[in-house]
């Protein structure tokens, strides 16, 4: 009889571990609606352009901690705003990203091609920018979007970007060499493609001849590739390497290198593109006494 009783009572304490190991787990997955409160930045881009390019993977929204960032993975992405098969004209897309409490120094938006990476150079769109033609000028100084506190919600940054930054059928490629010590107050370093010598330290003048400039090189390193996209109707007599302050003063721009000619180095190199990439386009920048270059 006792041996009953004791196998009675080993199965209803088995039976107690067993629903309580089961209200347990219950407690742990059930979804209270509690989540912790995140900091939130958005807004709306506006597209401008003659039309997608055929090229167009995807067009997200980016933030950077630090411009230039050292590599892509530095940049916080939205989620796709806009797919290849949109068509002009194209309504203004909203964008979110969550990100933590913090300075954040650019806004930008970033266009992929189709089979390739994400390039940093692909920026159709910087929040605080402007344009000339396709041309973008960025916010000098830079315009940082401060989150300052957990629960933060910024919603307001409204963005304009221009597809015709990479509507063009060509891209020019090379490997910038960095030789002397890079100087101390070094703030932004550019690669441009210009349809002609701009007169130095003329800031109007370099806009008017620019044809593609981007200033995310990575800045105190030895060598940086770069890309920049084209069209092959252009002839393009100077291709350069620019150097701005970390006063984020455009007028501060400087000539530190260029493309020189293979057949004569003492002038620059005139680039003619074809269709698809051109390769080679290699560029030599020496800081001893901020060599120019020209």
């Amino acid at each position: 009889m006792s041996h009953i009783k004791s196998k009675q009572r080993l199965n209803r304490l088995l039976k107690s571990w067993t629903i309580g190991a089961c209200l347990l787990l219950l407690t742990c997955n059930i979804d209270h609606g509690l989540e912790p409160i995140r900091n939130k930045i958005g807004g709306k881009v506006f597209f401008a352009g003659d039309k997608n390019p055929d090229l167009t993977d995807e067009v997200r929204v980016a933030v950077i901690k630090q411009f230039p960032p050292r590599d892509i993975k530095e940049l916080l992405f939205s989620d796709i705003i806009l797919h290849n098969q949109d068509r002009m004209p194209i309504a203004p897309r909203p964008w979110e990203i969550y990100v933590a409490p913090g300075s954040y120094e650019i806004v930008a938006v970033i266009w992929k091609a189709n089979n390739e990476s994400w390039n940093i150079s692909d920026i159709i769109g910087i929040y605080g920018g402007a344009f000339l033609g396709d041309q973008l000028i960025p916010p000098f100084p830079f315009k940082p979007i401060v989150i300052p506190e957990s629960g933060a919600v910024i919603d307001t940054i409204d963005i304009e970007a221009n597809l015709n930054r990479v509507n063009r059928d060509a891209t020019i490629e090379g490997t910038i060499t960095f030789a002397g010590p890079w100087p101390a107050n070094t703030g932004v370093v550019a690669i441009g493609a210009f349809i002609d010598i701009p007169k130095q330290g003329d800031v109007f003048d370099y806009l008017l001849k620019n044809v593609a400039l981007d200033y995310s090189v990575p800045i105190h390193g030895d060598r940086a590739e770069f890309q920049l996209r084209v069209r092959s109707t252009e002839i393009l007599r100077y291709v350069a390497v620019m150097w701005i302050a970390d006063s984020y003063d455009f007028n501060t721009i400087k000539d530190i290198g260029s493309y020189r000619d293979p057949e004569d180095p003492a002038k620059p190199g005139v680039v003619t593109p074809k269709s698809g990439k051109t390769q080679g386009i290699d560029i030599t920048v020496d800081f001893t006494g901020m060599g120019g270059g020209r």
